[in-house]
C-alpha cells in the first residue's frame, strides 16, 4: 500500500486510516457507510477521518488482500458492499498494534495558544472560554457513556468491546485536561494577570 505523509505506511505497509478501518472490522462486517459512522464514534473521541477518505482506503485494503467485500442490492441504483477483515488483514493489524506510533499529534487550538499574545486578548479569552464550555459538555456526554458501558461489563478487559471503553476513558481524561487548561488560559488572557495552573485569576 502506498505511503501517505503522516502515517505509518513507510514502516508497516499500511496507513493509519487503513488500520483504523481494520480495527473497526474486527467488531464484525460493515458497509462503508457504517464504517463512516463508526469513525465518528467511538473513534471520534480521539481520531477523525473525512468521509471522502474512507472509500478509497477500503479499495486499497481490498487490493492488498486485507479485506473482502460482498455486494448486495442497495436502496438506490448502486450495489451495497459489506466489508470484512481477512486473515491477512488481521495478521497485519496484530503486527501494527504492537509497534510504537511514529506520527506526532497536531492541535490547532494549542498552536493558537503559542501565539495568543499576538491577537486581541479579549477575543482570545472568548475562544478558550468556548473551548472550556465545549469540553464540559463533552465530558458529561462521555461520562454518561462510560457509566452505560460499565453497567454492561465493558470495563472488563476480557469483554470483546473493552477497547471501546478504553478509548472512551481516554476521551474522558482528555476533556478533563482540556477544560482545566482552557479555563486557566482564558482567565489569564481576560485579566492580564498570572494564575497558578488550574486556577483562575478572576
Amino acid at each position: 500500500m502506498a505511503a501517505v505523509e503522516g502515517d505509518d505506511s513507510a514502516t508497516t505497509g499500511g496507513s493509519t486510516l487503513g488500520y483504523a478501518l481494520l480495527s473497526l472490522l474486527t467488531r464484525g462486517p460493515a458497509t462503508g457507510y457504517q464504517l463512516t459512522q463508526q469513525v465518528k464514534a467511538p473513534l471520534g473521541h480521539f481520531w477523525t477521518a473525512r468521509h471522502s477518505q474512507i472509500y478509497p482506503e477500503l479499495a486499497r485494503l481490498a487490493a492488498a488482500g486485507w479485506v473482502d467485500s460482498v455486494e448486495q442490492a442497495g436502496p438506490g441504483p448502486r450495489a451495497k458492499k459489506t466489508y470484512a477483515v481477512t486473515p491477512a488483514g488481521l495478521a497485519a493489524l496484530r503486527a501494527w498494534l504492537v509497534i510504537p506510533p511514529t506520527a506526532q499529534p497536531r492541535s490547532e487550538i494549542t498552536l493558537k495558544a503559542y501565539a495568543a499574545t499576538s491577537a486581541d486578548p479579549t477575543a482570545m479569552a472568548a475562544l478558550y472560554t468556548d473551548l472550556a464550555d465545549r469540553s464540559t459538555r463533552l465530558l458529561a456526554e462521555y461520562e454518561h457513556d462510560a457509566a452505560r458501558m460499565r453497567a454492561v461489563g465493558q470495563d472488563d478487559p476480557t469483554h470483546p468491546r473493552f477497547g471501546n471503553y478504553a478509548v472512551l476513558m481516554m476521551g474522558v481524561e482528555s476533556q478533563r485536561a482540556v477544560h482545566r487548561w482552557a479555563r486557566w488560559l482564558a482567565s489569564c488572557l481576560r485579566t492580564g494577570r498570572p494564575a497558578a495552573y488550574g486556577e483562575t485569576a478572576d
